[in-house]
């Protein structure tokens, strides 16, 4: 028995477009939801960060640059808002060209290595797997930048002040890992 083509759902680059979107219309609807999926990405790094800034990281030989650990959460906020935004105009454009559909996968790519870089700095403590992640995300961000400037250059604007925050963080994680050098390399 063949599979019948108009029914058969793959995940690949081309095809994104053909997913079921209800939401396709609304474009108000598409902010909202695009905030929503940022602002959770960053709940969900807060479950980790927020417990362990007071306690754990407060106890961190720390870079003089970074600010006071309570501005952390809130610059953390403007960030995500600014993916949402970024996300919502990468959506807004034609996902159904190439170029648009590989932005936004690598959007989205780079969405779940943002958590695993918070996990693995506060939830797991570990400098060093946060700064191996951060290194990868900061190589995504930086094509994501690059893909959003051949797909709308709202989206790159967005994404900007978020990749200058990721550049001072990876080089303040680098500075945390060899400032703490009895912080082990891998916790599992």
């Amino acid at each position: 028995m063949t599979a019948n083509p108009a029914t058969t759902y793959y995940f690949s680059i081309s095809n994104i477009s053909a997913m079921p979107n209800r939401f396709s219309k609304n474009k108000f609807l598409r902010l909202i939801i695009s905030l929503g999926v940022c602002l959770l990405v960053g709940y969900l790094g807060s479950l980790y960060a927020i417990p362990m800034i007071p306690s754990w990281f407060s106890s961190l030989e720390k870079p003089p640059f970074l600010p006071p650990d309570q501005f952390l959460v809130p610059i953390g906020a403007l960030m995500y808002i600014l993916l949402g935004l970024a996300m919502y105009s990468i959506w807004q454009a034609d996902l159904s060209r190439k170029d648009t559909a590989l932005c936004f996968v690598l959007f989205v790519f780079g969405l779940c290595l943002n958590v695993l870089w918070v996990y693995m700095l506060f939830g797991l403590r570990s400098p060093f797997m946060a700064l191996v992640i951060m290194i990868m995300l900061l190589g995504i961000l930086v094509t994501t930048l690059y893909q959003s400037l051949r797909v709308t250059v709202a989206a790159a604007l967005f994404l900007t002040p978020y990749l200058i925050v990721s550049i001072i963080a990876a080089y303040a994680n680098f500075l945390i890992y060899i400032m703490n050098p009895k912080l082990p390399l891998i916790v599992l």
